[in-house]
């Protein structure tokens, strides 16, 4: 027979072991912070994205939390007019928990999938042979569609309070966008490899 084989069920009894003595664990270090299974959040770093994010987190068991996440994109100016809708949910594995007094910190990471629904309109300069400019106005409706990974560190104190800072990445695809003037990750119409880091502050209830 397979070595690997018969290696493979101690292998995981072993690790539902561990997993299982650290949410003891967890339940007995914890006891003021286990009131509370939800967290509500707000981001910080999508205001400068034009973007109002919240988001509701549920924990499953100490060890494993569901994120969902809805965002209103809103920038309406002489040059660009953007009007957008987000929806997110992650996955989140908190492979680290400490809890010290009356605060906790969770290290974890967190497969996403998100989408991204926007309408942009924009002004540019058209040139002829005379460099004689034209103002032009191009207007574009798309999907974003994206999937990632990213790492994060929840830090929970007075009782209630939440701060959450993560980092990571993934790929995403602007699908129907006739846009191809972006140049950079952060255009809303940007197809690729794009890098993500945040800060939320969230209500536990």
């Amino acid at each position: 027979m397979n070595k690997r084989l018969v290696l493979l069920p101690a292998i995981l009894i072993m690790v539902s072991m561990h997993t299982f003595s650290q949410e003891v664990n967890f339940e007995k270090s914890t006891s003021q912070f286990t009131n509370f299974r939800n967290i509500y959040k707000f981001s910080l770093t999508e205001f400068t994205r034009n973007t109002f994010q919240m988001g509701y987190e549920r924990f499953l068991s100490p060890s494993t939390s569901i994120y969902f996440i809805a965002g209103l994109t809103s920038k309406d100016d002489y040059y660009d007019n953007v009007f957008g809708i987000k929806t997110e949910a992650q996955l989140k594995i908190h492979a680290y928990t400490s809890a010290k007094g009356k605060v906790m910190h969770r290290l974890y990471f967190a497969p996403y999938i998100m989408n991204h629904y926007l309408d942009t309109e924009f002004i540019t300069w058209e040139y002829d042979p005379n460099w004689n400019s034209q103002e032009v106005k191009i207007s574009d409706s798309f999907d974003v569609i994206g999937t990632g990974v990213m790492f994060g560190w929840s830090f929970s104190f007075a009782k209630r309070m939440n701060i959450d800072v993560f980092t990571g990445g993934g790929i995403r695809r602007a699908i129907g966008s006739g846009d191809e003037s972006n140049d950079g990750v952060w255009d809303y119409s940007y197809s690729g490899i794009t890098p993500r880091f945040g800060i939320d502050v969230g209500f536990l209830f």
